[in-house]
């Protein structure tokens, strides 16, 4: 037979409405009181009914993650940060995936908010205004993980790092230590943040070293082995002189050009100097192991709940861009100084 609220009033030797405020949360009991009633709740093994409490309280203790690629290794360690402190704080996390189409995460917000949930925090490629304007519509906060609104304003909470500066402390310390024919095999051009930003850092370091970018150095696709392989093999193909350094969009676009450029007879870091950027544990293992960039994106998603969190309990927190710190990584990928 099923545990009742009536069985855990019994044990606690208190009435039934103090397990429903105790259970809810709607009203505050004392610290002793409430031990008591979990301590029944515990021996007894009531487990409260989620849409009766739902009803009660107006909340369902559940979280949207919204990303555009499920399969992505960067998203899966922002969710386990998010899902940390989401399991602690007694809320579930639905994640949804949306391939970074526009219509498509529109659609599933509002199908989260036909499911009431408490918060979303939404991981996307391209953060339009549409995107956003929909975002500040909605019955529920918006915390942006990762990704920038990609018209160059801050109205939804954003927790990220500074992608351009990211970038452009790489190509720097490049340049300090002696390259000056240095590519990049970055992100797509509709991914505002690891595309766009990433891009401008790159060229902006460049420019202020007196140095020309170079049309075939500059190579775009997605995140995978398969567009470093063949990035790398468009910059062979079209240089007249090939770099000796390469900054790319993610430590596997990294690990591909590497592969590439072996095929191709060059040497690794004896022709090319190559960096990545996540910091990977595969990048750990590699021959030569590889300089990345390092982000912490456990972090990244423990401050996005925590922040969300705080969102839903005072509705008049202000939306900012919160800052987390990359660090350079040099392994013997990028070499010594040319």
């Amino acid at each position: 037979m099923a545990v009742t609220i009536g069985d855990v009033a019994r044990e606690a030797n208190v009435s039934i409405s103090t397990i429903s405020r105790v259970v809810n949360g709607s009203k505050s009991v004392s610290s002793e009181l409430r031990q008591r009633v979990d301590q029944a709740i515990e021996k007894t093994g009531y487990r409260p009914n989620a849409l009766a409490r739902s009803l009660i309280t107006n909340k369902t203790r559940t979280i949207g993650l919204v990303v555009s690629d499920i399969s992505n290794s960067v998203m899966a360690v922002i969710a386990k940060g998010i899902n940390s402190v989401c399991q602690k704080n007694g809320y579930t996390v639905v994640m949804c995936e949306t391939s970074g189409k526009t219509e498509k995460e529109i659609a599933v917000l509002d199908k989260l908010g036909e499911h009431h949930v408490d918060g979303l925090v939404f991981a996307g490629v391209n953060v339009n205004r549409r995107l956003a304007d929909k975002m500040l519509d909605m019955d529920y906060p918006v915390v942006l993980v990762n990704q920038e609104e990609s018209y160059g304003e801050t109205r939804i909470m954003t927790i990220s790092y500074d992608n351009y500066q990211a970038i452009y402390d790489t190509v720097t310390l490049l340049i300090s230590s002696g390259h000056r024919r240095i590519a990049t095999i970055g992100g797509p051009e509709n991914d505002y943040s690891a595309g766009t930003q990433r891009l401008r850092g790159y060229k902006k370091a460049l420019e202020e070293a007196g140095i020309e970018a170079v049309e075939s150095y500059i190579q775009r696709g997605d995140f995978s082995f398969e567009a470093g392989y063949q990035g790398m093999q468009r910059i062979y193909e079209e240089s007249f002189e090939l770099p000796t350094a390469l900054v790319t969009g993610s430590d596997l676009v990294a690990i591909g050009a590497m592969q590439s450029a072996f095929s191709l007879g060059l040497s690794v870091p004896g022709d090319i100097s190559i960096i990545g950027f996540d910091d990977s544990e595969m990048g750990r293992y590699t021959r030569p192991t590889l300089s990345t960039v390092r982000i912490p994106y456990f972090d990244e998603g423990v401050l996005a709940a925590d922040t969300l969190l705080r969102m839903m309990d005072d509705p008049s927190v202000k939306p900012e861009f919160i800052c987390v710190k990359h660090k350079v990584i040099r392994r013997k990928s990028m070499g010594l100084e040319k």
